[in-house]
């Protein structure tokens, strides 16, 4: 039969500690909550492990006071005949969580101090937690103990329609590109370099020679792009081959993807007439040596995962030393892997050819 009382698991860490959660009773039950406390009993007819059953079965909710102590205890961590009841309240409210398949309204998580919270157990982690020496949160508990609101939410308006005008650009001249020059400028992408861990996608990183603008061109697309590039705005393109005048390797290039700036923009009911895109790329012309199988390793991990991260890094002036900022890492789906062969008149990846005059094939 369930009541509107609260019952209050705790541990005898202290004659203090013991104290300090009576206080906490004492007010609540001034205040209008019927709370339930073994201090107030001397004996049950039924027995302390009968009583507390009942009474955290039938109790509307069950403060669990967390510490260090309660939590050492109803995960069997202290001797076996030390702190029985709260090693069975424990088993009772695990079980019922159980049973409710995590679902929980009634096992609030309490504490006294704020470094108490890592000692709260587990199964309550998820749920809202109250330091009830903090005036506010004790008056947020108070109001969820008393079914007040913490924000009266309004009562629902009525829709009004607005006319549908959609949005057009008929620019002569539109400039569209990832790459801010100024910021890579004074980052100086100097390598490329890639990571692996086992089950999980590549990183393909960016080198760059100052750790602050570096931060700065990857917390702009962040905010421009997401944490994923959902539209595939940046375009990646790995070239492999060899360029006149360039040694022996490959070519990273970085610029916009005109399809994925498209649908963005499509999305948000813009349409975009354009006479002519302008863009900004940036190249990093890799050279390992020829035992390198960095590459190819990136190559069967995308294979695999069919994703990748793109992350920024710091190089060290020498180029001995290499700092990942793993931290602000893209995530990505999309990237392109060529052979300079391949490559044809308007194609996105011609400007590896740093020589216009380059005849084709």
């Amino acid at each position: 039969m369930s009541t509107d009382e609260v019952f209050i698991s705790y541990s005898y860490d202290s004659p203090v500690h013991v104290q300090r959660v009576l206080e906490l009773s004492n007010r609540l039950r001034g205040e209008g909550i019927d709370c339930v406390l073994d201090q107030y009993e001397e004996s049950p007819s039924e027995g302390w492990p009968r009583w507390m059953d009942r009474k955290i079965r039938d109790a509307k909710h069950v403060l669990v006071i967390c510490t260090e102590t309660y939590l050492n205890r109803i995960m069997g961590d202290e001797a076996p005949n030390k702190g029985l009841g709260v090693k069975w309240e424990g088993t009772i409210a695990y079980q019922h969580l159980y049973n409710s398949g995590l679902n929980n309204d009634k096992f609030i998580p309490v504490i006294f101090e704020e470094q108490d919270y890592s000692y709260i157990p587990i199964p309550l982690q998820p749920f809202t937690h109250y330091n009830v020496a903090e005036p506010i949160r004790y008056d947020r508990l108070y109001k969820r103990l008393t079914g007040q609101p913490h924000i009266q939410k309004p009562e629902l308006g009525a829709r009004r329609p607005l006319p549908y005008k959609p949005v057009k650009t008929d620019p002569k001249l539109f400039f569209i590109s990832p790459i801010d020059i100024d910021l890579w400028n004074q980052a100086k992408w100097r390598a490329t370099f890639f990571m692996f861990a086992p089950g999980v996608p590549p990183v393909l990183g960016l080198a760059f020679r100052d750790e602050s603008f570096a931060k700065e061109i990857f917390k702009g697309w962040h905010d421009r792009f997401g944490d994923n590039d959902q539209h595939e705005e940046i375009r990646v393109s790995i070239i492999e081959g060899d360029i006149p005048g360039e040694d022996a390797g490959y070519t990273v290039h970085l610029g916009p993807d005109i399809d994925g700036f498209s649908a963005r923009y499509k999305e948000a009911g813009l349409e975009i007439k354009e006479d002519l895109l302008m863009c900004v790329s940036r190249l990093n012309r890799m050279t390992p040596p020829p035992e390198s199988r960095n590459l190819e390793n990136f190559k069967a991990a995308f294979k695999v995962h069919k994703t990748y991260y793109l992350a920024p890094g710091v190089v060290s002036e020498d180029g001995k030393q290499m700092t990942p900022l793993t931290d602000l890492a893209i995530f990505k789906n999309k990237i392109h892997f060529r052979h300079v062969d391949d490559i044809g008149e308007h194609d996105p990846d011609l400007i590896v050819f740093k020589d216009p005059e380059h005849e084709l094939k």
